[in-house]
């Protein structure tokens, strides 16, 4: 096989991995418009609703494609009726037809496989690594009575059971099993909560010393989660897609299987402080994974209480 028609049909794979819902057809034939011939398309584009038609020339050269290729593209679409047309060539173009093929509503493109001996090229996808952390806090009212004391200095925080006193909730072991497991809401930006699907009464010393269950309102686990953003870039091994020449070299991945995204960072990554501003001017394609941090043997740091009138009592704690 000629290399060229490799090249041709490579590029076919590619849009058609791209354009899933479209019909793309390598080494097309469609009959002009004005001239009553067969033109021959290296890859063409259609779509029946609404009606499109686009077409792509394909040039495995080692040279930079000149503007006569562009005049060349620009006649066959006018003939066959295209809406669209692309100019893909792996020896890249000649800086004097950027403004030309733009002007001409033309696309530029080079073709990256990475698997490929010929048409490998040097790049970098851009990857946008978040890490997620919980920040909980478990609160409740309790109604307690003159004399009452709570238990302090316990890893659970305030006390508190859902079987009458049998046994103690431990609300971080509870978190933990929730957060590290698949159905956990990592979602940032709001506020979180847990609640338990049985009347849950705290566990307080009355004024005799003797262990008492007192009425919980509203107890509930609540948390946040805390995203910290880095940025950094990687070179798969197995990847392909389209280089837009005039769209600041943006590359758009046709084809990225999950094994060759890498699963760690390196010291070469960088955090952004504002990725949201990178999400906007990021162009082509960038791979955003999320990673929460799975957290174990939490404690509780830190205990408010505020008392709001006759025998109840807010309390919040954090870990």
């Amino acid at each position: 096989m000629r290399k060229s028609v490799e090249f041709e049909q490579l590029l076919a794979k590619i849009v058609k991995e791209l354009e899933p819902e479209a019909v793309v057809t390598w080494d097309d034939h469609i009959t002009g418009r004005l001239s009553g011939r067969k033109r021959q398309i290296d890859v063409s584009i259609s779509r029946e609703e609404p009606a499109f038609l686009g077409i792509i020339d394909a040039k495995d050269y080692k040279r930079p494609a000149s503007i006569e290729r562009i005049d060349a593209l620009t006649g066959v679409m006018r003939d066959v009726g295209a809406n669209y047309g692309a100019l893909a060539c792996s020896g890249g173009f000649a800086e004097s037809i950027h403004t030309y093929a733009r002007n001409c509503g033309i696309s530029l493109f080079n073709v990256h496989d990475a698997e490929s001996v010929n048409w490998s090229l040097e790049l970098k996808i851009p990857i946008l690594w978040y890490e997620l952390m919980p920040v909980v806090g478990i609160g409740g009212k309790p109604y307690l009575e003159a004399g009452d004391s709570i238990v302090t200095g316990d890893p659970r925080g305030i006390q508190v059971t859902a079987d009458g006193g049998k046994t103690l909730i431990d609300p971080m072991s509870t978190f933990e099993r929730y957060w590290n497991g698949p159905t956990a809401n990592r979602a940032p930006g709001m506020r979180h909560h847990l609640t338990s699907d049985r009347p849950v009464e705290a566990v307080v010393t009355d004024a005799a010393g003797n262990r008492q269950l007192r009425d919980l309102m509203d107890y509930a686990i609540v948390y946040t989660v805390q995203p910290t953003a880095w940025l950094g870039k990687f070179q798969p091994a197995e990847c392909r897609g389209l280089v837009d020449v005039l769209d600041e070299q943006a590359f758009n991945v046709s084809h990225l299987p999950d094994a060759a995204i890498p699963m760690q960072r390196d010291d070469s990554w960088e955090i952004l402080e504002e990725p949201d501003k990178f999400a906007v001017t990021a162009r082509g394609t960038a791979v955003v994974c999320t990673a929460p941090v799975l957290i174990s043997d939490p404690k509780i740091t830190s205990l408010r209480m505020t008392h709001l009138e006759s025998g109840m009592t807010e309390w919040f704690s954090q870990s």
